[in-house]
């Protein structure tokens, strides 16, 4: 059983070895509302007859279901594509702990030095005390001479106290750090391991070919843009510039590094499938929604370190996934891989001489065995094996492409960076010529596309019943052209921050209105005419009479025309009496109660406006009327 499995393993190594390694990097992006589609490129040698080749460094969040693979040589055939995940150790982490375990060796040789020199010292300090007896004769011993004998054991001892004193502190700091560096190399190794995505890819061709070209593209789930814009007013006498932007996020495990990026409002994510008419009955009967999305693959791929209680890697655990015949073991490192046909099962570690264990399986396991002390005697090692590639595949490639997509043109737009514009029936592209570098931190970055310039119809305008403010707002026709998407916008009147609003493009309206700010040059105050109001009762009726001042003010030094709502209220019902007896001039909805001045005010003017309204109601209704 040994030799076949050894066999096995040295047979998988045997195959690794004889493939080759394509080589490719990142070109292109195209980031949709949800996804993006990764371009690489790269080229390869290859000799006459069937080679099998490895992409590898791919994401691990990519849909399979999406790879794409081209290649520009017509006498190279494609045999066959399949999507792997696999196990490798990081090297960067790997070599970290290289290095620490460097280190910790030199200080535990610095501690046994240290340790070594200080039992010198107490041998010695030991001898000095052991030959500390005074002799002389009968009168004892001359001053002079016990004076030299005090001096030379304080000296002698002092500097070996003194010695002992500073390799024991050496000794506490140089543990302090190898306890720190080991807890380091603990932590780093418990994230050595990560889940690699690779393509194995089996060529044939009938010549040898060098520098072959190959193109691949595939969908990854975890990146994303959101749209933000500028607002910026250089005066009301002039276009609005709209500065189209763009939030682009990622997580998609690998860095997006000095690529052309192109930004597309499409969202591969909602599915393409429309919904289908069912008929409606009563009662009703519940009917569940076909919500066609993009769903995220999930790996059944499970991997990691099998170790005993001293984190000493155990060789040759047998790993099964419980009721199945899946199963691998570890390798000389106490790694394994395994991809399991259901997650939901149990793992079993079994190794002679330990307790087993049964495991729910998840990612990056750190397993620690415990010795089983009555079968000690009878350990025997069965085996061992290198890392053995756990593989997805799925021979089902769909990915419809969009329709050829067709130039859009507007009628003043400045390009903020070099880009093309271009429209398909259902999305917009916005394709960046400079390299962009998005790393795959999950962290915003700003990429500004272009700057339209558009001609705005400005418009002063207040409701004083709810705020003594006027408001600047840019009302802009025609904006579909624009393929807007709902954001927030930032505000700049003159090179001076108004604040945030909101753009929102998805309506049925025919204007799209920006709220610029407020201006304070412009002074409005409303307030009731106490003379003019009153309430009576008369008889079983109630009889109120409103009137209302509105004084506006242009502090400007220019003319400025400003529109002012107002109301009067509405009958709710038939026994409520409403009459709008003084409309002061305004335009009147008498479907909504809205009033409506649009005047014309000189610098410095001020005019008042004033309306009023009567209202009767039975005195059985409790209201106030405002």
């Amino acid at each position: 059983m040994k030799k076949i499995l050894m066999f096995s393993i040295l047979l998988l190594v045997s195959i690794q070895l004889l493939a080759q390694n394509i080589n490719t990097s990142i070109k292109e992006v195209t980031v949709y509302r949800k996804g993006a589609l990764i371009n690489r490129t790269g080229t390869f040698n290859i000799t006459k007859g069937t080679t099998t080749f490895y992409i590898k460094n791919l994401s691990t969040e990519l849909d399979p279901n999406t790879i794409r693979i081209g290649i520009k040589n017509k006498n190279v055939k494609i045999v066959s594509l399949k999507h792997e995940f696999s196990v490798e150790d990081d090297a960067k982490l790997a070599k970290e702990i290289k290095s620490e375990d460097n280190k910790i060796s030199q200080l535990k040789d610095s501690i046994r030095y240290l340790n070594a020199q200080s039992t010198v010292l107490e041998n010695e300090r030991n001898l000095i005390f052991t030959n500390m007896q005074i002799g002389g004769t009968q009168n004892g011993v001359a001053t002079e001479e016990l004076i030299s004998m005090s001096k030379f054991y304080k000296s002698e001892l002092s500097e070996i106290a003194k010695k002992l004193l500073n390799n024991s502190s050496k000794i506490k700091i140089y543990k302090d750090e190898v306890l720190a560096l080991i807890q380091e190399k603990s932590n780093k190794q418990s994230k050595l391991q990560k889940k690699i995505s690779q393509v194995k890819l089996v060529l044939s061709s009938e010549n040898d070919y060098s520098n072959v070209s190959l193109s691949m593209n595939y969908l990854v789930f975890d990146a994303s843009w959101d749209p933000f814009y500028e607002v910026r007013i250089d005066g009301i006498n002039l276009p609005l510039n709209l500065v189209y932007c763009a939030h682009v996020n990622q997580s998609s495990t690998e860095d997006w590094e000095k690529v052309k990026l192109t930004i597309s409002t499409g969202d591969p994510s909602l599915g393409n499938t429309a919904p289908e008419f069912v008929s409606m009955f009563l009662p009703p009967v519940k009917r569940s929604a076909n919500n066609y999305t993009w769903n995220r693959l999930k790996s059944n791929l499970i991997y990691g370190v099998v170790t005993d209680k001293s984190n000493e890697p155990l060789a040759g655990v047998a790993v099964v996934e419980n009721g199945t015949q899946n199963e691998t073991i570890t390798d000389l490192d106490g790694k394994f891989s395994l991809e399991m046909t259901n997650t939901s099962n149990r793992l079993n570690f079994n190794y002679i001489g330990y307790e087993s264990e049964s495991l729910v399986p998840g990612e990056n396991m750190q397993i620690v065995l415990q010795e089983n002390e009555s079968e000690l005697e009878e350990v025997l090692v069965i085996g061992y094996g290198s890392k053995v590639s756990a593989i997805y595949s799925d021979d089902d490639y769909s990915y419809s492409s969009n329709k050829e997509p067709r130039e859009l043109k507007y009628n003043i737009v400045e390009k903020a960076l070099p880009l093309d514009i271009k429209k398909s029936q259902t999305a917009t592209e916005f394709k960046i010529d400079i390299p962009y570098t998005i790393p795959s931190d999950g962290k915003n970055y700003d990429v500004t596309m272009l700057t339209y310039i558009v001609s705005s119809d400005y418009k002063f305008t207040s409701i004083p019943r709810y705020s003594n403010d006027v408001y600047l707002l840019a009302n802009i026709t025609d904006f579909a052209q624009f393929s807007l998407l709902d954001g927030n916008a930032y505000v700049y009147l003159e090179n001076m921050y108004q604040g945030e609003c909101e753009i929102k493009p998805n309506q049925v309206l025919d204007t799209l209105s920006i709220s610029v700010g407020r201006d304070k040059d412009i002074a409005i105050n409303r307030q009731e005419v106490k003379d003019l109001t009153s309430k009576k009762i008369i008889g079983s009726t109630i009889k109120v009479q409103k009137c209302f001042e509105i004084t506006v003010k242009n502090n400007k030094n220019n003319p400025i025309d400003v529109e002012i709502l107002d109301q009067y209220p509405l009958p709710k019902y038939t026994d409520i009496k409403v009459e709008l007896t003084d409309k002061g001039g305004a335009q009147v909805d008498t479907e909504t109660g809205k009033l409506t001045w649009k005047i014309h005010l000189n610098a410095q003017q001020k005019q008042t406006l004033r309306f009023s309204y009567e209202v009767k109601y039975p005195n059985s209704y409790n209201f106030n009327v405002e």
